[in-house]
């Protein structure tokens, strides 16, 4: 799964950008940073929502339009914005490498819990210790669930993939790491589900039920074999030296939003329209430990 342009060596452009300070800072003025992406009638997407903040915060607050969400990253990192919208593995490089980030609320599509899992899924029942010396089917290394988070949280559960597993299979996708695991291939493949909805019909989303869609046969022989903690879909993220006040004005203001002009929401939340929920730091840990140390020796080996 990559969600919100998911960053694959963002520690680089932190390092090479943190130059600027925010300790001097007054916050009579509000920063507010968007990554703009290929999105070129952005800047008046957002307006509402730029005004809605004013009307929370209580002072005037500047967009900034930054051109990708690793730039977006930094300027958090460096002060040089004060607020963003982060993917979760945006937030957990930003919080990894400087811990001067802090989550208010993350985003939450229009069914089900609001959180996903990363997943590994077998053609019938398996434990990771049934699984070991097997075919594991993985995707790219920048893919978040299909490579990243699956490898490093296991790494941090003592199971070190590639020396769990006998062969990875690079796949291209995880509904093709799915029938790599159906016609013999690979004994599993990593992929990812909300895992709340209908088994039958793949859960409400995810590599399941994207297999359900795609017309493919032998899904009621799938199960999954080990799942990740549950992950938020972004997150809405500040600097940790906001004054406390304004963190408080701003979350609660974002989690009335949906309700309150929903019109509004939409503007900045256009692909996950069921309403905000409030998360803390330790939701975003799975994504934190892709950036750890002890991830580096599964990670960044050369892929198969």
């Amino acid at each position: 799964m990559r969600i919100l342009g998911i960053l694959t060596c963002v520690c680089t452009l932190l390092v090479s950008g943190l130059t600027s300070s925010a300790s001097a800072q007054s916050f009579s003025r509000f920063k507010f940073g968007v990554a703009v992406g290929t999105d070129e009638e952005i800047r008046e997407r957002i307006e509402p929502f730029r005004l809605y903040l004013e009307e929370v915060l209580d002072r005037p607050v500047d967009l900034f339009l930054i051109p990708t969400l690793d730039e977006l990253t930094a300027a958090l990192v460096n002060g040089d914005v004060d607020y963003a919208v982060l993917s979760g593995s945006a937030y957990g490089a930003a919080s990894a490498f400087c811990g001067c980030v802090e989550p208010l609320v993350s985003a939450r599509p229009d069914v089900g819990n609001g959180r996903y899992h990363a997943v590994v899924i077998s053609r019938r029942p398996l434990t990771m210790a049934d699984l070991a010396g097997k075919r594991l089917a993985v995707q790219d290394s920048g893919s978040t669930t299909g490579y990243r988070i699956p490898l490093a949280n296991l790494e941090k559960q003592g199971i070190n993939v590639r020396e769990h597993f006998r062969t990875l299979l690079r796949v291209e996708t995880g509904v093709d790491g799915l029938l790599a695991v159906m016609d013999g291939r690979a004994d599993a493949s990593l992929g990812w589900s909300t895992l709340t909805g209908s088994p039958q019909t793949g859960y409400t989303a995810g590599t399941l039920n994207d297999y359900f869609l795609s017309g493919a046969r032998g899904l009621d022989k799938l199960t999954v074999a080990w799942t990740s903690a549950p992950l938020p879909y972004d997150a809405h993220a500040v600097r940790v030296n906001l004054p406390d006040d304004l963190k408080t004005r701003l979350k609660d203001g974002l989690l009335q939003l949906l309700g309150q002009a929903p019109d509004v929401y939409l503007a900045i939340e256009p692909d996950l329209p069921g309403g905000f929920l409030s998360v803390k730091e330790a939701d975003y840990d799975a994504f934190k430990a892709t950036f750890g140390e002890d991830a580096r020796k599964v990670l960044e080996r050369p892929q198969p």
